[in-house]
């Protein structure tokens, strides 16, 4: 294991002023101090990448970096978790993306000796860096073609102590992206600027990552990240540097990708632990500004808007005020409150502070929130209440404001019979059954059991796949749209036939990976509560082979989230796909029956699927087998990766459909059936099932022998996928050239194209008068 440099120790910002530059030092002269500093020999830049189990992200982390052609680049990986993976599996996963023939690589990986959080990774980085200037990189997000270079470019060019670039945010779940919102608000003009007071919206600098830094003034002023800081610890750093800045440079185009997914520090579970980082958090920001402004460095607007953004970090992001409401003597929890109120004093807010012009660009009064719309009178109260450590008071003022949920569906009328619901996973023989079904529509009424024909999704030649067949999915957009007029036809269907069973078969009625089901299947039950009796059914399918082939399904079906990887797409979903309790819970409390499901694979080998699924779904004996079906198989992996490489490439829907079809049109079956993914990941997917699923899943009917499954991959003699066939990438070519939408920029594409965007229309001219630093000085010591 690596012996780790010792990080220097955090100093307190009183220690780092007195170790500071001279506030007389002109920035011109600090400037060119580093400028001499910067050898075009030796070592560049030095970017530093923490790694936790960034394993689906590193390598695109890594070669992103790579792309740059940056001369002297030095790339330092630190694994913050030594327990789960290796210096050696980290450095090999790190060698897929930068490999080097010649044995010299620019990436160096150190190890920790056991998990100490982000910021002791960056400081164990920036102990071993030899770069003039140093990046900061998480292994999860990249950047884009010639973004690191061009802000690197602009930190040689400038001298600058800390160089700042946008960032781009992207979708959750999709390669799409769109600027930070408050870069975008405060950070897009380029400049070179005298610090801090001749740039005060450097202090709404996002994050540590957005920016370069002169190794030299990080060792000037002695500045690391703090340690006792593990999670949330960019703003300190930014206010940190920002504060001691003497020149800071700002590219103003993003040069980096912020890129959002499950299990990320953004969306994981609030705990005490979490609740308490975020209030140091704000203790040791408030400190820093207000040391700062006690000095007369800052004017005392600076430290009003960081007490204002604590206030509405306190408001908006964080889940400290209903906690303390509900569970005032939580143990855990009970000394936040006072901490909060010292934090926030006895000043105060005017209405005229809302003017400010900072503040006029990163407020969120008075905007449609998660917290629903927070007026200025209602701020006002919220923080009054806090430093009076009236909790109750203002947790009932945030639920006055949430926003008001939907409001519930017309009401379902009795209906006879009972309901049997046929919950279709993705790739679980759903689209042969419905088929089927339809194919039995008369033979089912004769025997009493109506196939509602509304709702049943109607044949759509644009989709990307012929075969496929989603059965009652138009009540699901129905109730996605508000259509009740759809549901209204539905019951009067119902009624008038009449039949001891209706039938419903929905693929995808799970919503397996929709981030509203818990409330959409309950309103979906609601609807359809008119029944005396519900049953739910389902097919499982063993945990390894589902995932992918729902993966497959979504990289064929064209949408943007189709340009992902399958390791990038399990980071996002493994645990739901697998978590079967709680993947079927909202429909079995909503119905308030069990679900009972059978095992689609054992089926699928038995040749039973249809006589399995009449028994499983309580129809009559004697129903006629269907024949001459059409088929709807998985892709094999070969083509799923060419066509998430049109997913990615191609902006519109309607054009990567119009592709993927004429490609499915020449290889309509698959001639691979190896799987995308190794079989340790396979193995790993079979064991969070087994740990999470399998009792709950045997005693509603699947108990497949998963330690068996198991046992069988350890054996099985997976190989990568080879070097695409130059014939599927001329098909590839074809489908493209034949694309009118992708021809003509997507005018001429199927209807529902979305139109070229337009062009952004003349901006009126604006004067700007700059002063020169002397008079921009002067009158910062007036104001």
């Amino acid at each position: 294991m690596t012996q780790m440099t010792t990080v220097p120790t955090i100093k307190k910002a009183s220690d780092v002023a007195m170790n500071a530059p001279r506030r007389g030092t002109t920035p011109d002269a600090l400037s060119s101090r580093i400028r001499k500093s910067l050898k075009p020999q030796g070592c560049a830049l030095t970017v530093i990448l923490p790694f936790y189990d960034e394993t689906a992200f590193l390598a695109a982390a890594l070669r992103s970096i790579r792309a740059q052609r940056i001369e002297g680049v030095e790339v330092i990986v630190v694994n913050d978790n030594p327990e789960r993976f290796s210096r050696e599996e980290v450095a090999e996963l790190a060698a897929t993306a930068w490999p080097a023939p010649d044995g010299k690589t620019p990436v160096t990986v150190l190890c920790h000796e056991a998990n100490r959080g982000l910021s002791a990774a960056r400081n164990t980085g920036l102990a071993a860096a030899n770069g003039d200037v140093i990046a900061f990189l998480d292994s999860d997000d990249y950047y884009v073609t010639d973004g690191l270079s061009a802000q690197f470019d602009l930190a040689r060019r400038t001298g600058a102590d800390i160089t700042h670039a946008p960032c781009y945010l992207s979708d959750p779940g999709s390669p799409g992206l769109s600027v930070l919102h408050r870069d975008e608000a405060l950070h897009m003009e380029p400049r070179v600027t005298d610090g801090l007071r001749d740039a005060e919206e450097a202090q709404f600098i996002v994050s540590s990552w957005s920016s370069l830094y002169a190794r030299r003034f990080l060792e000037d002023n002695a500045l690391r990240f703090d340690e006792a800081q593990p999670r949330f610890e960019d703003r300190l750093f930014v206010l940190q540097t920002t504060t001691r800045a003497r020149k800071i440079a700002y590219l103003g185009q993003p040069t980096r990708v912020w890129r959002r997914r499950a299990g990320s520090i953004s969306v994981t579970e609030v705990t005490p632990e979490t609740l308490r980082l975020q209030v140091q958090l704000l203790e040791k920001c408030l400190a820093v500004i207000r040391a700062e402004v006690a000095a007369g460095h800052l004017a005392p607007r600076f430290e009003k808007r960081e007490l204002f953004n604590c206030v509405s970090r306190l408001i908006w992001d964080m889940e400290l005020i209903p906690m303390l409401a509900a569970a005032p003597e939580n143990a855990q929890t009970a000394d936040l409150g006072p901490r909060v109120q010292a934090l926030l004093g006895e000043d105060s807010f005017a209405n005229s502070f809302f003017d400010d012009p900072m503040v006029v660009k990163t407020s969120r009064v008075g905007m449609k929130t998660r917290r629903g719309r927070i007026t200025r009178l209602d701020f006002f109260e919220l923080h009054r209440m806090m430093r009076e450590g009236d909790w109750p008071g203002a947790a009932a003022l945030l639920a006055a404001r949430a926003p008001t949920p939907a409001e519930p569906a017309m009401p379902c009328p009795p209906l006879p019979g009972r309901l049997v619901l046929h919950l279709g996973l993705h790739k679980t023989g759903t689209t042969f059954l419905q088929h089927a079904l339809l194919s039995r529509r008369e033979a089912l009424a004769e025997a009493g059991v109506l196939l509602p024909e509304t709702g049943l999704a109607e044949p759509d030649a644009a989709r990307p796949r012929p075969g496929g067949f989603p059965g009652h999915q138009g009540l699901l957009a129905a109730h996605r749209a508000g259509d009740d007029s759809t549901w209204k036809a539905l019951y009067r269907e119902i009624i008038g036939a009449g039949c001891a069973t209706t039938l419903i078969s929905c693929e995808n009625m799970l919503l397996p990976t929709d981030a509203a089901r818990a409330e959409v299947i309950p309103a979906l039950m609601a609807r359809l509560s008119g029944f005396k009796q519900v049953e739910l059914v389902g097919f499982g399918r063993r945990a390894d082979a589902y995932a992918e082939a729902l993966y497959k399904e979504w990289v064929t079906d064209g949408g943007r989230g189709g340009a992902r990887t399958i390791a990038e797409f399990l980071v996002d979903h493994a645990n739901t796909l697998t978590d079967w309790p709680t993947l079927f819970a909202p429909w079995e409390v909503a119905a308030g029956v069990q679900v009972k499901l059978a095992d689609f694979d054992l089926l699928k080998t038995e040749g039973r699927l249809w006589s399995g699924f009449c028994d499983l779904a309580g129809l009559p004996g004697g129903l006629p087998a269907p024949s001459g079906l059409p088929r709807y198989p998985s892709p094999d992996r070969e083509s799923t990766e060419l066509i998430r490489l049109v997913n990615l490439l191609t902006p519109y829907r309607d054009t990567r459909r119009e592709i993927i079809r004429g490609y499915f049109a020449l290889n309509p079956a698959p001639r691979d059936r190896a799987s995308l993914l190794p079989p340790t990941d396979r193995v790993a997917l079979l064991e969070q099932f087994l740990a999470t699923s399998a009792p709950w899943a045997a005693e509603r009917g699947y108990s497949a022998e998963i330690a068996g499954l198991i046992s069988a991959l350890e054996g099985d003699g997976w190989h990568p996928p080879k070097p695409i066939d130059p014939a599927r990438l001329a098909d590839l070519l074809h489908a493209g050239t034949a694309s009118p939408g992708l021809m003509t920029g997507g005018t001429a594409s199927a209807p529902g194209t979305l139109p070229a965007p337009p062009s952004p229309a003349p901006r009126d001219p604006k004067l700007v008068i700059r002063l020169r630093p002397w008079a921009r000085r002067l009158l910062a010591r007036w104001l």
